[in-house]
Formats: structure tokens, sequence, C-alpha cells
């Protein structure tokens, strides 16, 4: 169902008349061109780089899907993902296309004093931004960090674009224009505006600094980042807000608010180290450069540039801080699933000084001559190991095997494997040798620390095991698909136990599917969690070849029941082989009370042996059903 954490207040019945309001061909057209192909339509992707159309919308199904990227889902997560709004606003959005009036949102007290504080700290710091653009721009106190601004060739339409401003010498200019206006020290202090000092006076935080407004995804300010320009001032070069009630240094990027129209269309992100390289980049044409906020680069930074791209494009310093900072870079967004790559500029420069020097064309050749993760890693670590010795070509595969197993695409890991070895002049197959080896190491792990654990062990670590959680088995997608198209047919299922035959991620579908039709008696793309919608739209998308959607789906529940007892018959036998072994162990070692034990020992055996005597039967039956089955679909 949907997840109520992502509907709101907002009840099915309205998203339902949304969705029958908006059809979701029409409301995708307005940002992509589509062209009808059979049943459904066609166009190039939004959300990443294409020249052949492997876009479709499912006017019948009211869902899209790239097969391209794989993003899917229904009119609701389109416009989430094209406008990178939450699922509210999106809701919101299309309600007022659709003339459907929402109900009010419902809200405790203490829920309503919450974003009604949020709205006044917002407010707060917008007054804050406007006040430090003024006094750069209109006051004479602003003419130093003009001036230091046309030295560093930033025009004026890029100072009021990116909002930048300036605080002035003294040390409470900032409060007490605040408190003229009627705001609070406790505000000021929750913002990180101003502080106190031990003689319980407060002075401004940001003091005869450059000053940059930080923004969210919407462009509200959410803090600020500020930098001296006369070292002498202070020691501390930068200074930033610190975390607050509207502001995590680890969750935002700066300059996203301005770049991801710009990372849309290059379908790439660009991360350099600081404000001043963000803003030269949008200035001289590189609108998809963003920036940390004065940390490491986190995961959740990683997540959000995700919304807009796969590809990012890493260019930060070239000193060892740098290269620290790019190796842990890359490995957050291999990780996260994204294809990152190292922009490096040549004698350390960074982005700003080489696009004031080269221009534009110049750093997009850099740009295009960017290095893989894997290449990048080699030559840093060829450069810090003596690889003319064994042990040195030892140590330098060994550090890369991570990485390789990361590689999901086998043309893209042969590939890497390939250079490594001519790189490294080791061949290929000791390199696979490695690989392999070091996966049957992590599958030994694994079982040993389960089993050491007394848990049964369900699985095993494969290089092809299923990390993102999509429903790969076929015979699963298939019986999804026939009951979302045939809900009658979940009775069906249910006859050979329904979810308990399914993997996780099946059965967590499975189930959305049960509550749907429990309520309305059919399957709606609405009515499936965010979380779950990408999946349905990618199972749903594929053509079902059947003329007889009754004989596919019994064919493979069954299919999915002889598997689930054959399972169950070697759980079975492997405790009896244990059990038995322990017995043994145990006369051998002459413990007291050996008949008790025997006693005790034997009735574990009988009760295992009832167990499996009924798999056995169960099993017979499916196979006997399964034979008239295929003889009578055979005499016809």
């Amino acid at each position: 169902m949907g997840d109520d954490m992502s509907t709101g207040y907002i009840p099915q019945e309205i998203l339902d008349e949304i969705v029958a309001r908006c059809d979701i061909v029409s409301v995708i057209n307005e940002y992509v061109p589509l062209k009808r192909r059979g049943s459904n339509y066609q166009g190039l992707c939004p959300f990443h780089n294409e020249k052949t159309p492997s876009f479709s919308v499912s006017p019948s199904k009211q869902i899209f899907h790239c097969f391209g990227c794989g993003k899917g889902g229904n009119v609701f997560r389109f416009v989430m993902e094209i406008e990178g709004i939450s699922f509210v606003e999106a809701a919101e959005k299309l309600a007022k296309r659709a003339g459907v009036r929402l109900p009010e949102k419902e809200m405790t007290p203490e829920q309503r004093k919450v974003l009604e504080q949020r709205k006044r700290y917002q407010q707060i710091n917008e007054l804050a931004a406007r006040y430090y653009h003024s006094v750069l721009m209109k006051s004479n106190m602003g003419q130093p960090y003009r001036e230091y601004l046309k030295q560093r060739q930033i025009s004026e339409d890029t100072i009021v674009k990116f909002r930048l401003g300036a605080t002035p010498a003294g040390w409470d200019n900032l409060y007490r224009e605040m408190k003229k206006r009627g705001i609070t020290e406790q505000e000021m202090l929750d913002l990180g505006l101003i502080s106190q000092t031990k003689k319980g006076t407060y002075v401004d935080r940001f003091r005869q600094r450059l000053m940059f407004p930080i923004c969210d995804e919407k462009g509200t300010v959410i803090a600020f980042g500020g930098r001296i320009i006369d070292k002498d001032s202070s020691p501390q070069k930068y200074l930033n807000s610190p975390d607050t009630p509207l502001f995590h240094k680890s969750r935002n990027l700066y300059g996203l608010h301005l770049a991801r129209a710009g990372i849309r269309n290059a379908d790439q992100a660009i991360i350099v180290e600081g404000y001043m390289d963000v803003i030269s980049c949008h200035q001289h044409g590189i609108t998809n450069a963003v920036a940390p906020l004065g940390t490491a680069f986190t995961p959740e930074q990683g997540k959000l540039l995700m919304r807009n791209t796969y590809q990012v494009g890493i260019s930060f310093d070239g000193d060892a801080a740098g290269v620290k900072a790019t190796m842990r870079c890359l490995d957050i967004l291999s990780d996260l699933g994204c294809s990152a790559r190292v922009i490096q500029i040549p004698d350390n420069a960074d982005p700003d000084e080489y696009l004031k020097k080269y221009g534009k064309e110049a750093f997009e050749r850099l740009i295009s001559a960017s290095q893989e993760l894997i290449m990048y890693k080699i030559a840093k670590y060829m450069e810090t190991t003596n690889t003319d010795t064994i042990t040195g070509k030892m140590k330098v595969v060994s550090m890369l095997l991570p990485d390789i197993r990361k590689l999901q695409s086998a043309v893209a890991r042969e590939s890497a494997i390939r250079e490594i070895s001519q790189k490294l002049q080791v061949s290929e197959k000791a390199i696979w040798d490695e690989l392999r080896r070091s996966q049957n190491t992590a599958g030994t792990a694994v079982h040993a620390e389960q089993n050491y654990a007394g848990e049964e062990y369900t699985g095993s670590l494969q290089e092809n095991d299923n990390p993102t959680g999509n429903i790969e088995n076929k015979i699963e997608r298939n019986i999804l698909h026939i009951i979302f198209e045939r809900p009658e047919l979940l009775v069906e299922a249910e006859r050979f136990g329904g979810i308990a035959l399914l993997s996780k991620e099946a059965a967590a579908m499975y189930q959305d599917f049960q509550e749907c039709i429990r309520r309305t008696g059919k399957v709606e793309s609405t009515a499936i969690s965010q979380e779950r919608g990408q999946q349905l739209a990618d199972i749903l998308m594929e053509e079902l070849y059947m003329t007889d959607m009754d004989k596919v789906l019994h064919d493979s529940l069954v299919q999915l029941k002889q598997e689930q007892l054959d399972k169950e018959y070697q759980d079975v036998m492997l405790q009896m082989e244990q059990f038995s072994k322990q017995r043994n162990r145990a006369k051998e070692a002459g413990k007291e009370n050996l008949e008790e034990n025997v006693e005790a020992a034997n009735k574990m055996q009988n009760a295992l042996l009832m167990k499996l005597d009924a798999i056995l039967r169960e099993k017979k039956q499916y196979e006997a059903s399964n034979t008239k089955l295929q003889e009578r679909g055979n005499s016809r």
C-alpha cells in the first residue's frame, strides 16, 4: 500500500482521483516528447543521456519505465524525480493541475508548532541573506569585498545569481539589525547567526567575511559560509554555520539548487572542492558543478546527486589531502551504484584557476579525458608502491580486488582486469584467480560466522547476488504480473502458500497486492509504496507473451512449491546428518546418563523422519498433479 510516510495526509481515494484526471502520458509529454509505439509511448529518457529511446510509458497501466537507467513508477514518482520534490509536493502539484481539492492536513498542536517554527527560521535566514547582500552591493563597507570579487573575475550577474554578501568590521552589526526586526537572541543562536560570550553579551558569528548563502534543493537559504579576504583578520579561512534545525553539513551540497538543471542536461554532476570553484564553473558555463560543505563527502550527499544523475566527475585538489578525499568520494559513489570518474587538472591547479586561464572548452576536454575509478586507483597505488617487486604487485592487486568485485558489468570487469594486467605486467589469469580466491574466502567467512552463531545458513556471497533489491526471478515476476492483470487469481496463489513461496522482495510486493485487492478488488499502481514503484514498473513494462494466464500461473506456482519442498527436504537431511554426528561424538565421549541421551536422540530422529516423510508425500502429490496437467495439455 502507499507508504504513510510518503502519502502523508492524502487518502488513497484522492490519489486515485488525481491519477484518473492526470493521464500519465499527457503529464510526461510536457517534459518529454513522446511517440506512440504499439500500445505504449516512447521517448528519450530525461534522467540519463541517450540517443536511442529507451523510455517507455504505458497508458493502460499508468506507469513509466526506462530500460536504460532503470527508473520507473507512476505519475507521482515521475514528477518527484523530474522536479526533485517530495511525494506530497508532487501530489499537490498534480492535484492543482487536475482541479482536485486536497483535504486539509490534520496536524497535532506540536506538529503545527514545529512547522511554524521552521517557516520562522527560514524567514530569519532570508533576512540575514538580504542584509549580507545589501552590505556587499550598496554600502561603503562592502567596497573591499567588491574589489576582491572583481580581482577574482566574478561578474555582477554571478554575484546576484549566488546572492553573495559581506559582513562589515564590528562585533554585532547583524545582531543589532535583527533585533530591530523583532528577532530574538534564542532564534539567532538556534540558527548559528550569533554567539554568546563568557560575559553574556552577543556577537555576530560571521565578521569581516565574504558571505556565501547555502541553499537547499529548492533555493531556500538554510545556512551560510564565510571566507576571509584579509589573511590577518582571522586564522580560519572558511567558517560555516553549525548544524541547525534547518541545516546539516553532511546532507547538503553547495550550489545544488542552481546545478540541478545542468546536471540533468549533461547527465553528469561535477564535484569540486570549494565555493569559489562552484561559482567560477557556473560563470564559465559549467553549470553542473557542486561542492561539499567543508567536510568529507558523505553517502547522504551522494544520494542527493542520484536524484538527478548516476554519472559523477570528481575534481578535488591534487595534493595528498585531495587524493585522500577523492579516494573516499570514489568509494562512496561506487558503493551507491554511481559511475564515478576523476577529472585531473594539470599542475595541481583548481577548477577556478584553470577556467580563468584556459576557458570552458579546455575544461570540458579534461572532463572527457577523466579517469574511471579503477584506472585512477591503479595510478595512485603505483605511485606509493614499488611494483617492480612481486610483493608490490600482489599488494596493488589486493587493494583493487574490492573495486573489481563491485563492477556489475562483465564487460567492465574484463576491461578493468586487462588494464591492470598491462599496467602491472601481471597475467590476466593470475588476477582472475586472485579474484575468485578472494570471493571464495569471503563466502567461507560468511558460512563460518553464521554457523558459529548456530543459525541456519540461507544464502551465499556470490557476485550475482542482488544488492539493489530488484526482483530478478523470472517465475516470481510472471506471478506478480499475472496477479496485477488478473487480481481474481490471487486465490489460486494463496492455495499454494502465496507469500511463503516468494523471496523477500517479491513477498513484499505480493503483500502490497493482497492488501490492495482486499480493499478495492484490484491493484492500482498508486497504491504500491513508492519504494517498490520502480520494481513494479520494471515488471509491468515487460510484454506478457502467454495465451493462458491461468495455466502459466498454476505451472509457476507448482514449480515454486516444488523448489520449496526440495529445499525443505535438503534442510531436513542436513539436520539428520548433523544430528547423527553429534550423537556419535556423544557416545565416543562416554557422556553420563547415556541411556537418557540416546532416548532423547531417538525421539528427535523420529520427529525428523516423520517430517521427511510428510515432505516426500507432498512432493509426490505435486509431481503427480503436474504430470496429469502435462498429459492433458498434450492430448488437446
